[in-house]
């Protein structure tokens, strides 16, 4: 199968997105199929990043890569009135997505596939014979639903998904879809890359507890670093946050001593990274809708994959996925305390943590970018 695979992201990126495109591009190759990734050239300002999305991210070339030369927008935001820079947006999407599907239907695909970031990109393919899939990682805003809107209600060859449940139940009634016309696809891991033989420790001198994202309120920073005070007879490892962001959170919780900042890394690093540890934090914050309802964390995959016992907030796109008590331990959403005493409590229980890394460890198989590339293949074989 010819699988052209369109995205209207900076690539590489230090964003998680950036990942999950490119072991969706690489799974669906190994897969046997002839994949071509299509991407806007994108101004980089890293230095990090100047670099083959293939040696970013340290995966083998498998598929091939087309960067279309195009105009950034991002380049003019800071220069522009918001209304200004808002319609330059929407009319440099516009002509993305003409551009893209020409540049597509050129290449003969079986498949387009898409996330949310490309509406126009979407539409135009929606307007063609070909198949067309499309996977949903959050609710798109006003004007792009109601081009998504028009789409799926005029062509009947699309084959939609989206990360997590609830997403897809709202997704369903602002498209006005039937019931279950959106099916779930969580995010996934690449479960090769950890050491399966991880064994959990029973007495540690300094025990470890690692959280790896990004540094907001949505994700949880401000509690992670309010339970770090807690939980004094441990290092907390924090993989990951821009220099800014942690020169922040650095000033704003100068009075704590046991945090350490290993800042961002490339994504291949992770895995050792996160191994060296003996409990993962996911401390999403439950006070917005998105980290509540609508984001399926990659990390939490990653976490998974490790075999390290988690401690994450019992919010639903966690629950989704998670078992307290079983395949780790979830503690009320922005409660710094109840974050401290389930970590203290999950350390002192080696006999728990031992049952919730095998856990883990056998739910994590379901996970796999494989496994995720053969659910859309499927859907696509049961509609035809």
């Amino acid at each position: 199968m010819k699988i052209v695979y369109i995205t209207n992201a900076r690539l590489p990126t230090e964003k998680a997105h950036g990942v999950q495109i490119i072991k969706m591009n690489q799974a669906f190759s190994i897969a046997g199929h002839k994949v071509t990734l299509v991407h806007p050239w994108r101004l980089q300002r890293e230095i990090s990043h100047k670099k083959s999305i293939f040696d970013f991210y340290g995966v083998d070339k498998t598929f091939e890569i087309k960067t279309l030369n195009f105009l950034d927008p991002y380049i003019f935001r800071k220069y522009l009135p918001k209304l200004f820079y808002k319609f330059l947006s929407f009319s440099i999407d516009l002509l993305w997505g003409i551009k893209t599907i020409r540049y597509a239907k050129k290449l003969n695909p079986d498949l387009i596939m898409l996330r949310d970031n490309t509406p126009f990109s979407f539409l135009f393919a929606s307007l063609t014979s070909l198949d067309v899939c499309i996977e949903f990682h959050d609710m798109p805003p006003p004007i792009s639903r109601k081009i998504f809107k028009y789409a799926l209600n005029k062509s009947k060859k699309i084959k939609c998904f989206s990360v997590t449940d609830i997403l897809s139940r709202d997704l369903e009634e602002k498209f006005d879809l039937e019931d279950n016309f959106i099916d779930t696809l969580s995010d996934a891991a690449d479960t090769n890359s950890f050491d399966k033989s991880y064994l959990v420790k029973k007495k540690i001198f300094k025990p470890i507890i690692t959280y790896c994202g990004s540094l907001s309120e949505e994700k949880g920073a401000d509690i992670l670093f309010k339970s770090a005070k807690l939980l004094t007879k441990f290092e907390i490892r924090v993989i990951g946050g821009s220099q800014r962001d942690i020169l922040s959170y650095s000033q704003k919780y100068n009075d704590i001593d046991n945090v350490v900042f290993i800042g961002q890394v490339p994504s291949k690093d992770v895995p050792s990274l996160l191994q060296d540890s003996d409990i993962l934090v996911l401390p999403s914050s439950g006070k917005f809708k998105k980290s509540r309802e609508y984001t399926s964390a990659m990390k939490l995959f990653e976490y998974l994959a490790t075999g390290i016992p988690i401690v994450a907030s019992d919010i639903s796109s966690n629950s989704e996925i998670l078992t307290s008590g079983v395949n780790s331990i979830l503690f009320t959403p922005d409660d710094s305390v109840k974050l401290a005493e389930a970590a203290d409590n999950l350390y002192i229980n080696f006999n728990l943590r031992k049952e919730i890394s095998k856990n883990a460890l056998n739910l994590s198989k379901e996970y796999s970018w494989s496994n995720r590339c053969n659910k859309v293949l499927s859907k696509l074989k049961k509609v035809d």
